[in-house]
Order: C-alpha cells, then structure tokens, then sequence
C-alpha cells in the first residue's frame, strides 16, 4: 500500500477525534447552567428572580427567600429526552496533504433513551411571626446542568488516486452539575429583602468515542477494505463553590425590583484522558499509538451580574430578568501555573434573558415562559494544548489528538406551565402540585479545523422535559 494513503487515513483519523481535554471549550460545559428548579419556576421561564417565594431563585437572587412569609419544604421529578441533528456540508475543492479532495459531511438524527431524574428538592424555615423584620433560612438541591447527547458523523473524500475514503465518527457524552445553595435573608416589612447564598457543586463528566476510515472500494487483490480505528475515554469529577448576594426593593406594591451578584464558581477537578490509534487489515500495518494522561487542575467561571423586575397586578404576575456574565477573569490552571492559552481569550461576556407569565384562575395557575442565553465561546477560538505539560508526550512533544472542538452556541427555552394550590386548612397550611414542559433547542458549532482548514458544521441539540412538583407550605 502506498505510504501517503496511510498518512492521509492517520491523519483523517488524528483530526476527528473528540476534543475530549482540559480545554476553554471542555471548562465551558461545566458554566453552562440550564433552565431547571421547580416546576412554577421552570413555567414561568426562570423570570422570577424579582417575585421571589421560589427556592429556585436562591443562586440568581439570594433576596428572593427573604420574601417567603411561610416555611415550605417541595421536591421536583422530570423525565426528559435528547435528540442531535446535523446540517449537511460540503467543503471546496482543496488540497489534502498534497493531494486534491473534495469532502462531504454529513449526520444522522440520533435520539437519546427518556432519563427520570429528581432535579430538585428544597426547604425554606421562615423565622416570620407577624415580626416587622424576620429572617429565613433556605436550602436546595438542584440539578445545574444534565446533557446526555449522541452525535454521529460521516466524511467522505477522495485522494490523488481517485479512490474515495469514508470516515465514520460517534461521540456519546454525559454532563452532570449538581448544586447543593445554603441561604440565610432578611425581610425588612415587606419593602426591603436581603440575602446571601453559599453554593457548593459537585460536576461529573464523562465521554467517549471511536472512528473508523476505510476505502469504499478495496484495492484489487484485496478481498477486505482497508481500515483504521481509533478510540477515546475522558472523564473528569470535581467540586466547586461560589458565593451570591442580593437585595429586592418594593418601591409600590405592586413592583419589586432585584440586583444581585454572584462570584466566579471556583472548581477543582480530577481528570483522565486516553486515546488510542490502530490500524487493520492494511499492507503496512501501523502499530497502537496510545497516549494517557492524569491530573488534578483548577477552573474558575465568569462572575455575573443579575437585574430583575417583578409586577403584580391582580391575579396576574409578570417576569423580568437580565443575567450578565463576566468573563474577565475565567481561567484555567495545574497546581500554580495559569494556563496562558486557555480561558477568558477564548470566551466572550454573555448574557441570559428571561420573561415569564403567571395566570391565577381559582385554585389554578396558568405558566408560560421564554429564556434564551447568548454564546459565551468566540467564534475565532481554537484549542490550544501548547502550554500545559498535562498535553504533552513522554518527550514533550504534544501527545494528544484534540484537533476538533465543539463550540456552544445560543441556547432557547420555550416553556409551559400548570399548578394547583389547595385552600389553606385548620393548621394554617396548604399543598400544591405543579407541572411544567419546557423545549430546549441549543445551537452548537462543530469545528475540525482539518488540514490548516477551518470548518464549522453547525448542529441542533434539542430537548423535550416535563417536570412535576409536589410542595407543602406550612
């Protein structure tokens, strides 16, 4: 077999194995925070920072516990699915290590199994007993972030010998944030809400994958088509903690009005990543290149700053909420080194904006809601493995195969909601059942950067979820 079909089918295979690092781009999925919490606050599209008397509210605006007149105690199941669909593309004709190609990618739809989970389970022990001023105190549970996704992937092109190469790609990956928020707040009569939250995370993120490239028609002589594998594993567990604070004004009755500040989450995390290469059933056998790699390394988030409006009119509450993150000082470090190459470059300020509705008919209330949060990852970033001995081989040469990475793009969240509230008995306490659906459509880039070229192939990772709520005020 000619030696520079080889090359091209490593080569191939070298590029589009997973990012699966200690990158920006990795350090990016431990920020990402999805809509989750109650069902009222999920309904209501996490607008409620402002109207507070949610526990879901605890890590945006600390202030908003500070406005339950009564202690409560509420856990939330959900059950939801995932499906990934990839846009077709086709690159120019360009130049493949010396030789002409031309490539198509293309995708299949691939949909996840339904996962149940408890996603939340708070309480709140209000010190209120017809006191001017009185203090609360709140915790919560709460999943930040729980992705299961599949992508699939195909790429197809022919070298200077006219014979087509196809490339079969699969990446499964499993990102789990818990949040464990303590909370201590103050209301001073109703007009004036302090709090103050500390949050402790735990993360778990877990991915593999493998690719295979062969000849779509095997070389006369040879009854088996040549191919090449390789596979990967990363893992990574860690903790982390932050710090918010917050205030609630009522300047009427009718309007309450929030700030709130929430520190860098700061996150320790323990990682594992390998990969290997091997080649089958070629004239010239290439022999497994392996590489692994552990460490323990530091992340820290953006800081964001959290602007809210609440109104009530009637039976009828409306929403408001503006979050900005603030990526200056988000980094990456091993031991004392900071990384130079990884971190705030990479990523640009972002923010998240969320509306909500709130009908109450009777005993009944009718939910709806819109969030949506902006990109957080430059367009212009790419992976850089070239200032941590972490990426390195054995002789200090660079040992891993991170060349493709997955950019975050803009996530939207369409939500409906439905709750009942039963009538306060004898012991001055009452139960309620929430429901809530909420559609996630998250718009992600896929970046090769392939033989010195940078492509993008965008893809849609949507989510469907239906969470039910059972709370007891007392």
């Amino acid at each position: 077999m000619n030696k520079n079909r080889l090359y091209i089918l490593i080569a191939a295979s070298a590029t589009l194995l997973t990012a699966g690092a200690q990158t920006s781009f990795d350090a990016a999925k431990l920020f990402e925070e999805e809509l989750n919490g109650t069902a009222r606050y999920v309904g209501m599209g996490g607008a409620m920072s402002a109207l507070g008397n949610d526990m879901s509210v605890i890590s945006h605006n600390p202030a908003g516990i500070a406005t339950y007149h009564k202690s409560e105690v509420n856990a939330t199941l959900s059950g939801f699915g995932t499906s990934v669909e990839t846009s077709p593309y086709s690159s120019p004709n360009r130049q493949i290590l010396g030789y002409d190609g031309f490539t198509t990618y293309y995708s299949d739809n691939v949909k996840s199994d339904i996962n149940m989970d408890l996603d939340n389970f708070s309480f709140v022990v209000s010190g209120n007993e017809g006191k001017h001023g009185y203090m609360n105190f709140g915790f919560s549970y709460r999943r930040l972030l729980y992705l299961d996704k599949t992508l699939t992937f195909y790429e197809s092109f022919k070298d200077g010998n006219d014979d087509e190469i196809w490339c079969d790609y699969e990446d499964h990956q499993k990102n789990k944030v818990k949040s464990f928020d303590f909370n201590i707040s103050y209301n001073a009569g109703d007009l004036f809400h302090f709090g103050i939250t500390l949050g402790l995370l735990s993360t778990d993120t877990w991915s593999e994958g493998y690719i295979m490239d062969y000849y779509a028609n095997a070389p006369e002589g040879v009854n088996q088509k040549y191919k090449l594998n390789a596979a990967k594993m990363n893992t990574a567990t860690g903790n982390g903690w932050n710090l918010a604070a917050g205030m609630i004004v009522r300047p009427i009755q009718s309007l309450r009005l929030g700030l709130a500040v929430k520190s860098p989450t700061w996150f320790r995390q323990e990682m594992g990543y390998s990969d290997v290469m091997f080649a089958n059933n070629l004239i010239e056998y290439a022999n497994p290149d392996k590489f692994e790699s552990y460490t323990d390394y530091n992340i820290s988030s953006p800081m964001a700053l959290n602007l809210s409006a609440g109104f009530t009119v009637g039976k009828t509450a409306l929403g408001f909420e503006y979050e900005n993150y603030f990526v200056e000082r988000a980094s990456l470090s091993i031991g004392n080194k900071t990384m130079s190459g990884q971190g705030a470059i990479d990523y640009q300020d972002y923010s998240k904006i969320a509306c909500g509705i709130e009908q109450n008919i009777g005993k009944l209330s009718l939910r709806a809601g819109y969030n949506t949060t902006s990109p957080m990852i430059r367009e212009d970033a790419l992976v850089y493995l070239g200032d941590s001995e972490f990426n390195a081989g054995e002789n200090g040469d660079l040992g891993r195969l991170d060349f493709q990475t997955e950019r975050l793009g803009r996530v939207r969240n369409f939500t409906l909601g439905l709750g009942y509230c039963s009538t306060v008995d004898e012991s001055d306490s009452q139960f309620y059942i929430d429901l809530a659906y909420i559609h996630t459509n998250r718009q992600n880039g896929f970046n090769l950067n392939q033989y010195d070229d940078d492509i993008d192939i965008d893809y849609i990772t949507k989510k469907d979820k239906f969470m039910l709520t059972l709370g007891w005020c007392f």
